[in-house]
Parts: C-alpha cells; sequence; structure tokens
C-alpha cells in the first residue's frame, strides 16, 4: 500500500470507540500510567528485598547487572519514543492505520535490536562486568543475573514499543490492566525462585532475573492477544504494507532518542562507575535509594506519557496552542506531585533503607541520598513533563542536547574532579543537584520558546 493511502485510511469502526485530544485531560491521562509504574516499582521493592536477604554482594550484583541491561533496554526506549510521537500525531490527524503501521514497524525493529544485544552480552558480558570493580563474588553474580535476563530482551522490546503506542492513542487503561497481570506474576515467581518458596528451586540472584524475563514474557503474550482480537483501539496492521518513509520518519524521531537514551545510560554506568572507586557499601545504598526513590519517579513517568500524549495528538490536529498549555499543566502538575513525594519518602528513609538492609554505613549512606535527590525532585519533574511533552511533538534533538550538557559536563564533571580531589563519596551523591538544577533550567527554557512547535518530521 502507498503512504498516501495509509495516511488516509480510517477505520471507521474504530473511531468510535478513540478520543480526539479535545476530551483527554493531563490526570486523565497519568493517573492510570502513574498506578502502572508503581505497581511495577513495586516488584522492584520485592525484587530488592528478596535479593537482599542474600547479603550486600547480592544488591550490588543486581543493580550492577541491572544498570547494564538498562542500557541495552534504551534502544527500545528510543524505539518507543518515536513510536509514541508518531503514533500521537497520527491518532490526532485521525489517521488510524498508520498508527497501526507505525507500531508493526516498530516492533520488527525492537526485535532486531534485541537479538542484537543478546550477541554482544553473551561474547562481552564478562568484559563489560570488570568495568565495575566488583568483588569477585559480586561480579560472577551479576554476570550469571544478566546473561539470563538479556535472552527475553525480545519480550522487553515488543512490550516497551507496544505499551507507548497503545498509551499514544489515548489508551492508557489496558496497560494498566496487563501490568497489573505481568507484575503479579513477577512477584510470585520472584518469592518463589529467588528464596525457594512455593514449590520453586531456589535459585538467588538468577531466579530475580527468571522472575522478570518470564513475567515480561507473558505479558508480551496478552498484549499481542488483545491486539489480535482487537481489543485495543489500534487497528491490525496491514502485513504486506510497508513504506520507505514511513520507516525512515521513524528512525528519523528514534534516533536522537536513542542517541539521548545512549548519553544518558553511558553516563549513569560512568556515574556508576565512579560510585564502585568506594566500594559495595555505596553501591548498595545508591541501589536501595533509587528504589525508595522509584514512587516519585514512576509518579513522574505517568505525566511524561501524558505530555507526550497531548502534545504529538494536538500538533496532529493542527492545534499548537494547546500543545504547549497541556505541557505546561502537566509540568505544573507533576512538580507538586513529586515534590511532595520527594520531601515524605526522604522523611521515611531511615526506617525504608533498614528494612532493605541491616548494614549501618549502607543505611547511612542511602539516607544521604535520599535527602539529596529527594529535594531536588520539583527539578527533575520538569525533566519528566516537559521533556515528554518536547518528545511527543517530535523534538527528540532538544532533550538529546540537555541531557548531554547536564549529565557529561556538570554530573560527571564535578564527579569526577571530587575523586580528584579525594573528596568522599557524599560529594559524589551531591553532583546529582548541580546536574538537576541545569537540566531544569535548559527544559524550562527550550519549550518555553514555543520553536520545537515549529519542527516538522
Amino acid at each position: 500500500m502507498q503512504e498516501s493511502t495509509a495516511r488516509t485510511d480510517i477505520d471507521e469502526e474504530s473511531t468510535e470507540k478513540v478520543a480526539s485530544p479535545e476530551t483527554l485531560s493531563v490526570w486523565g491521562l497519568a493517573w492510570p500510567s502513574i498506578l502502572a509504574n508503581v505497581l511495577f516499582a513495586s516488584v522492584g521493592v520485592v525484587a530488592l528485598k528478596a535479593v537482599g536477604n542474600l547479603g550486600t554482594d547480592a544488591v550490588a550484583a543486581v543493580g550492577t547487572g541491572g544498570r547494564i541491561f538498562f542500557v541495552i533496554q534504551s534502544i527500545m526506549m528510543a524505539i518507543s519514543t518515536g513510536t509514541t510521537a508518531l503514533v500521537a500525531r497520527a491518532y490526532g490527524a485521525r489517521r488510524y492505520q498508520e498508527a497501526s503501521q507505525v507500531l508493526y514497524d516498530s516492533i520488527l525493529i525492537s526485535i532486531f535490536l534485541s537479538f542484537i544485544s543478546i550477541f554482544v552480552i553473551w561474547v562481552a558480558g564478562e568484559d563489560l562486568m570488570n568495568l565495575f570493580g566488583l568483588e569477585l563474588e559480586a561480579k560472577d553474580l551479576a554476570l550469571d543475573y544478566l546473561k539470563v535476563l538479556i535472552l527475553f530482551a525480545p519480550a522487553f522490546g515488543v512490550s516497551i514499543v507496544q505499551g507507548a503506542a497503545v498509551r499514544a492513542a489515548g489508551d492508557v487503561k489496558t496497560p494498566l490492566y496487563l501490568g497489573l497481570i505481568q507484575n503479579v506474576i513477577n512477584i510470585f515467581l520472584l518469592i518463589g525462585l529467588v528464596n525457594g518458596r512455593f514449590g520453586f528451586p531456589e535459585l538467588g540472584v538468577v531466579g530475580a532475573a527468571y522472575a522478570g524475563g518470564i513475567s515480561f514474557a507473558i505479558g508480551t503474550v496478552l498484549g499481542i492477544l488483545v491486539w489480535v482480537l482487537k481489543i485495543i483501539t489500534i487497528p491490525l496492521p496491514k502485513l504486506n504494507s510497508f513504506s520507505f518513509s514511513r520507516f525512515r520518519e521513524l528512525i528519523h524521531v528514534s534516533t536522537p532518542a536513542g542517541l539521548e537514551q545512549g548519553v544518558f545510560q553511558l553516563g549513569l554506568l560512568l556515574y556508576f562507575w565512579i560510585i564502585s572507586l568506594y566500594g559495595n557499601a555505596p553501591i548498595a545504598a545508591y541501589n536501595v535509594g533509587i528504589n525508595i526513590l522509584m514512587l516519585s519517579f514512576m509518579v513522574g513517568q505517568g505525566f511524561t506519557v501524558a505530555g507526550a500524549t497531548l502534545t504529538g495528538q494536538f500538533i496532529g490536529a493542527e492545534n499548537p496552542k494547546e500543545a504547549k498549555r497541556s505541557g505546561w499543566r502537566s509540568a505544573g502538575l507533576t512538580m507538586v506531585s513529586m515534590g511532595i513525594l520527594g520531601i515524605i519518602l526522604a522523611l521515611a528513609s531511615r526506617p525504608i533503607a533498614s528494612f532493605f538492609v541491616d548494614d549501618p554505613e549502607v543505611i547511612r549512606l542511602t539516607v544521604l541520598f535520599v535527602w539529596l535527590l529527594g529535594i531536588m525532585q520539583p527539578l527533575m519533574a520538569l525533566e519528566f513533563a516537559l521533556g515528554g511533552a518536547l518528545r511527543g511533538a517530535g523534538d527528540t534533538k532538544s532533550p538529546l542536547y540537555i541531557i548531554t550538557i547536564s549529565l557529561i559536563f556538570f554530573r560527571l564533571t564535578f564527579a569526577g574532579l571530587f575523586v580528584w580531589l579525594d573528596f568522599p563519596i557524599e560529594y559524589i551523591f551531591g553532583s546529582l543537584i548541580i546536574d538537576y538544577i541545569v537540566k531544569g533550567i535548559l527544559f524550562t527554557y527550550r519549550f518555553e520558546s514555543g520553536r520545537w512547535i515549529k519542527l516538522k518530521t
């Protein structure tokens, strides 16, 4: 089918089930995504508790292996960013079949990249792990964890891009329901496979990898099933329909997002490596602290979905004024929500940290880390909301530039300087403050300028 045909092919049956941008709201789009993210974060809490019972080495291993896995998954997140922008625009312009073809192309790309990722980790995983200076036992555990988890990369990739497409179409409840089922399975398998409960073998750290992978695989199968059964609003694709211009557009929008994710994850790896220079206790504290604040991050990501969906659909509907207004509404709600949560979690950081680990030094560093990052939540909210709005409108270059400037030239530069000056780990954690101040200023300036509205892909 030619692209021009795809752009005008409207599924009349699905139009009755699809809301226009004007009928969508920031909160209406955000709360199911927030709840889905919170449920997902609860899995991380259960995993941390289950693995925490195995000792500090196990916590450091899962944190390190997971961090490398997230670097690989950042590629899928980039594809999902392009998927979100193009599907949202298509739905804003009421080109529903075009949205379906975008999702189909995205799935094919994500599967291809997933198999490349599996090959890379199985060939070079040990070399990557050696960069973090983990003690021998922790390094071996991290490598085993990563090699199992990466086998499920295709399921993660398909799940990510399909969820992004469905949300961009304005349906945020179906991913919530699927995520609930997936998370229940994940928690059940975590308890069973890590600690040997419910008749499962006791696999320790590797059990956590199997639990996450199997649950995502089941969730992916269910996601494809609801698509085939036409439960979601996105129509089924025409498998023999391929447009090089659509493919190029998807790559054009996704590539800066991929570079952004690459820079971001590489920067986090370097930051994580700097922390590892101070020993296992700071690594464990960093992992525990991130999990404590995960609730606030999940709220922010929910508003990211809302901002991206609304700006994308309003741009597709040729209403840039409402696109900008929806982005600011999303930013305001996100700042208030994350700011309050940041303070609450900081106040409760010591008892929560004590629940996960019993090492006094890890607890002390965790409390410090949570307080430092907790007070930065309003600025982090600007990154979530305005960054999501920019990407949803198709401006994926600005977030790349902003992330590169703040992370590389501020956080890592100052952290490296502190290491060179032989400052204690507290200063390394403190470099986060500089990073988020810079990002907050730059995202605000870019969005307020309105120049992103003129971008056409």
